[in-house]
């Protein structure tokens, strides 16, 4: 007798189809190629031809060559000043931005007790400490406020510049004003050592220069270098206040992305301990070219250095007085950092 086929009943079609939908859907859903790539602005404020601005080029070129992002970029400064790009990235209208020492204690002002006068003995000292005692701390200070710490920066020592003559010792100031800019670190250190200060923009500054409305200012290396050209006689190395930086994303707009975006941002930028000897270097070709210029920098002996710690230690007092626990919190950590990066170091020549 033939055998004769069944054929499928409608039932039976329609449970192979809807198989065949939900298939398709979730292989859909599940693929990274048809995934979206995360939108996203940058914001900084970065010098062309400077160590920095290097390293957000490289930080540019590997994530355009990523498909899994599609970002915006501004990095001259062209969303505003460090206050606008802090409230941006909170609102999540901006959703990387870079922010200095200064910029940062704005926004958390606990953070000055890290910046305070004389801190650190040594940049060694002060890695060692952001690393493995603050680094922790600080991002979750920031992520309480909406901000993801995707990186630390570095600067490195703050110097003191003049018009007219050198100061390597606080005696030296006599009646001098110097220009700084709005922070509680650097007015405390100034009151401290017996300076006048006059606070002033960036656009002012080298028109008080000129007109002796001031007589020099607190800064760093490259920032004498690139604004300050032909304008000032001397530089001092106080190596008294350490300037750091951070790289910040908004935290609800980084924890939305794949663990493969979160893990491809942070990779984008040059290591923390390379990109440390990159800006150190930098500093030191800097101070050489300034040199080239008949620009005079003078490094302190090791008894000048102590005359501005001693004649500075108020300024941290200021700083403690003004940030109260959270900022008693991080000074205790950094004791503790301090003391065992010396028991580590104890035996070094």
């Amino acid at each position: 007798m033939p055998l004769t086929k069944r054929r499928p009943t409608v039932d039976t079609m329609n449970s192979i189809l809807k198989r065949t939908i939900l298939v398709l859907t979730l292989a859909i859903l599940t693929s990274p190629a048809l995934a979206e790539p995360l939108k996203g602005k940058v914001g900084v404020y970065s010098f062309p031809d400077t160590v920095w601005w290097d390293q957000w080029m490289g930080f540019q070129s590997e994530i355009e060559a990523n498909p899994d992002f599609d970002f915006e970029w501004y990095l001259r400064g062209e969303l505003g000043s460090e206050q606008q790009l802090i409230t941006g990235a909170r609102r999540n209208r901006i959703q990387v931005i870079s922010i200095s020492s200064q910029g940062m204690t704005s926004l958390v002002p606990e953070m000055g007790v890290l910046l305070a006068p004389y801190m650190f003995d040594s940049l060694e000292e002060a890695d060692f400490v952001l690393d493995n005692y603050l680094s922790k701390p600080i991002t979750q200070l920031f992520g309480e406020l909406g901000l993801q710490v995707v990186q630390f920066t570095d600067v490195g020592w703050g110097v003191l510049y003049t018009v007219e003559k050198p100061v390597l010792e606080p005696a030296d100031l006599g009646e001098m004003t110097l220009r700084i800019s709005p922070s509680i670190i650097l007015q405390s250190f100034v009151e401290s050592v017996g300076a006048d200060y006059a606070i002033l923009e960036v656009g002012e500054l080298i028109p008080g220069l000129q007109t002796g409305l001031v007589h020099g200012g607190l800064t760093n290396v490259v920032f004498v270098h690139n604004a300050l050209d032909g304008q000032v006689c001397c530089v001092s190395r106080l190596k008294g206040m350490y300037e750091m930086g951070v790289n910040f994303a908004n935290k609800q707009w980084f924890d939305s992305a794949t663990d493969e975006q979160r893990s491809a941002l942070v990779e984008a930028y040059v290591e923390l301990p390379t990109m440390r000897r990159n800006v150190r270097a930098y500093v030191e070709q800097v101070v050489r070219e300034g040199e080239a210029k008949g620009l005079t920098y003078f490094d302190l002996t090791p008894a000048q250095r102590e005359l501005w710690k001693q004649a500075s230690s108020s300024g941290l007092q200021r700083i403690l007085d003004d940030t109260g626990g959270e900022g008693a919190r991080l000074y205790d950590l950094i004791v503790q950092g301090k003391a065992a990066f010396a028991r580590e170091h104890a035996n070094d020549p």
